[in-house]
């Protein structure tokens, strides 16, 4: 991932470095100073950032295009054909649809000042020294984006059909003022990407593009001193080309981010007050999506899938950005909802274990084991507001997801209070203890012992939805399909809560089971391939051990006390042993 991260902050730091080339010294200057906090926020996705730099506006404008083209795939209220948006590969922005492809340049003038795009703007060529192919000479604006059509016929994008049914269109995006151009209007206002040859009333024809046009004329030019002719290197005449050229003047930078922001509004279709911070969400993560995959070496891509960004894609990703938006929006209250809920099961634990256990000693012991989880549940809450939903997840999932709680529902409390109940009950016993592999998908716990042997235990809480069959497989599964799980080779021990009771050995249970039709899995079947380090443990049998201990006359200074130790080991093991026998296969 670092490697990847890296790759992808040369290359915007190497864009942006050919970009300020062309800028004003003093813009030039601005950029560079300010260098490490503009590819900070490219690569964040957060375009506001950039807002007080003028010069970036045109950098960013490119990438606007992209994300307007990639909106219109899913605003409702234009049918637009193409179903796949290409990022620089043949040109600054493809569109491909069932038999259309349209080649789009992007080109801005510095915003805010006098200066517009003026037509020799696109046609006049840059002077080149030994270039590749003699077709390089070609390389204005204008000869650029109408050869990219010859390009696409040569290449390998689009695999296994037929390409000359995809009738080509050639668009160039600018931020130049509408009333620029003026001289280019046949250009300009050819939205339908068809220019057409007008009939006056006598039945004659007249071109509109003809040998005068400014276009035309200039690409008919010979390169100099070489005479290489543009019809030469094209599979079509110019006129083909140019009937097909659309000079889209989009406006500027503030404005074609409103059109953008007001597309993704309309097309979440969240009209509450949440809407527009949704829609900038939306927009800031589709802009961070634009730049990665802007920057992915082309040659690379050719080869991959992601070459195109599909219209299913960007729907799915559109939904996938709403659902955190919208958890994003409640996080405060939502995560604080989560907190208050360990909160209060941490109190009531406080309370049940200074009513139930009648010896001092003890009961301060496992309160103080409780204050430890409280103090660290707060810290770690305090470091990440998603903690406290993420072990809700570890505890009853056996995922380190953020999947939402409904908190309002009672078990949800009840069951987490069981679940730290038994973290007391196994820390207890330690001198020290900790949390340990946090970013593994189940919650682990740590105990450490100069007298009996260290413990690793995790937790498993059914909420009485499964049997313990069902559950040992679970916990199997989860260890299993956790690359950090995978790696441990010390004895885990691994808890299982709020099982529904087993009907093994009970006759009746039996019979009744002869009527029933059920597609939950039979409970006395035997577990295969567990691992020889998952120790089982099933915790009515630990709660068995400390009700033990709650009566009154019990002579005992400390759960940590030697003489108590070796016994609590003998009696976890025994449970083990005793699991093992009866689930698991030898």
């Amino acid at each position: 991932m670092t490697v990847i991260i890296n790759n992808l902050r040369e290359k915007i730091e190497s864009t942006l470095d050919d970009y300020i080339i062309d800028l004003a010294a003093q813009e030039k200057q601005e950029i560079q100073q300010n260098k490490e906090q503009i590819v900070n926020s490219l690569m964040a996705g957060e375009f506001r950032d950039l807002g007080g730099l003028t010069a970036m506006r045109g950098f960013v404008y490119q990438y606007y295009v992209s994300m307007f083209y990639m909106v219109s795939m899913i605003y409702p209220k234009r049918n637009n054909w193409w179903k796949s948006v290409v990022l620089e590969y043949f040109d600054d922005i493809t569109l491909i649809g069932e038999d259309k492809i349209r080649f789009i340049q992007v080109k801005t003038v510095k915003e805010g000042g006098n200066k517009n795009h003026q037509p020799n703007d696109f046609y006049k060529r840059k002077s080149l020294n030994n270039p590749e192919n003699e077709r390089e000479y070609f390389n204005s604006w204008i000869e650029k984006n109408l050869l990219n059509y010859d390009y696409f016929l040569e290449s390998n994008v689009i695999n296994d059909v037929d390409k000359s049914v995809y009738n080509p269109q050639f668009e160039i995006v600018t931020n130049t003022k509408q009333s620029s151009l003026s001289t280019l209007k046949h250009y300009s206002g050819n939205v339908d990407f068809e220019i057409k040859d007008v009939i006056d009333k006598d039945g004659n024809v007249e071109h509109v593009i003809t040998d005068e046009d400014p276009f035309k004329n200039a690409i008919m030019k010979p390169i100099d001193g070489l005479n290489l002719r543009f019809e030469e290197y094209a599979r079509k005449d110019i006129d083909y080309y140019l009937k097909r050229l659309y000079i889209n003047k989009f406006g500027s930078t503030r404005e074609l981010y409103d059109d953008i922001l007001d597309m993704i509004e309309e097309t979440i279709l969240i009209t509450d007050i949440r809407g527009k911070s949704i829609a900038e969400y939306i927009f800031k993560r589709m802009f961070a999506f634009v730049i990665s995959n802007s920057h992915v070496d082309n040659e690379d891509r050719l080869k991959k899938d992601e070459l195109l960004v599909t219209k299913l894609q960007i729907k799915h990703l559109v939904a996938g950005w709403v659902t955190e938006a919208k958890e994003l929006i409640s996080e405060s209250s939502y995560y604080d909802s989560a907190w208050a809920i360990f909160n209060r099961s941490i109190s009531e634990l406080e309370i049940e274990f200074k009513a139930q256990f009648a010896n001092d000693n003890l009961k301060g012991e496992l309160l103080k084991a409780l204050q430890w989880i409280n103090a660290h549940i707060t810290e770690s809450n305090i470091g990440n507001s998603t903690y406290c939903v993420t072990i809700l997840n570890k505890i009853f999932y056996g995922n380190n997801s953020l999947s939402m709680w409904d908190f309002e529902h009672g078990d949800v409390e009840r069951n987490l209070k069981e679940s730290i109940r038994f973290i007391v009950y196994f820390i207890v016993f330690y001198e020290n203890h900790l949390e340990v592999y946090s970013t593994a998908k189940m919650l682990f716990h740590e105990g450490k012992s100069s007298v009996i042997d260290n413990i690793l235990f995790t937790l498993y809480h059914a909420r009485n939805n499964l049997n313990k069959v069902t559950s040992m497989e679970k916990i199997k599964s989860c260890l299993n399909e956790c690359h950090i799980s995978r790696q441990i080779t010390l004895d885990l021990y691994c808890l299982l809560i709020g099982t529904k009771k087993d009907s093994i050995n009970s006759t009746a249970s039996g019979i009744a089971a002869m009527f029933k039709v059920t597609n939950e899995p039979d409970s006395s079947h035997k577990i295969t391939d567990v691992p020889d380090n998952m120790r089982f443990v099933d915790a009515d049998e630990i709660e068995d051990f400390f009700e033990g201990f709650k009566d009154e006359g019990i002579v005992l200074d400390s759960f940590k006390q030697n003489v108590l130790l070796p016994h609590w080991k003998d009696y976890l093991d025994g449970i083990v042993n005793k699991m093992r026998v009866t689930y698991i296969e030898s």
